[in-house]
């Protein structure tokens, strides 16, 4: 099998991969690397988080609030054979309200989604811990 001399090859990085005493990454390294991975840093927080919790409080609330309330209301369906729901309707209703749900929370405007998502953003440390006051009129 050939080998490979890469005594004289430039790395962007100015690192040597079979020197020893480099192997060893230091912060900005790491850094790098995560950004290059795609995982969200310090430095990389903003817009795209605030509308990835908006969507981890919509998917919460219609999995917590309105899923079962439309479960609910199928399971109180006794309709005549013709039109009752049959075997593959009964077992794909759950899928189907989830379904519904998520559509629901995402077309309305529901209060609780947006407090929601205002204590997660909290949590995460992107939002004030106190909701800036209305300007009042003098």
């Amino acid at each position: 099998m050939p080998t490979m001399d890469i005594s004289g090859m430039q790395f962007r990085s100015g690192l040597n991969p079979l020197d020893a005493s480099t192997r060893v990454p230091n912060a900005q390294n790491q850094l790098d690397f995560a950004e290059v991975l795609g995982k969200k840093t310090g430095r990389q927080l903003g817009r795209v988080d605030e509308a990835k919790i908006r969507e981890a409080a919509e998917s919460f609330v219609a999995v917590a609030f309105v899923q079962p309330v439309l479960k609910q209301m199928r399971s109180t369906n006794h309709a005549a054979p013709p039109f009752a729901p049959n075997k593959a309707e009964q077992q794909f209703q759950s899928l189907m309200d989830a379904q519904i749900s998520r559509h629901i929370v995402h077309k309305a405007n529901w209060p609780v989604v947006d407090r929601v998502a205002q204590q997660m953003l909290k949590k995460a440390g992107l939002a004030p811990s106190t909701p800036a006051a209305p300007a009042t009129l003098e």
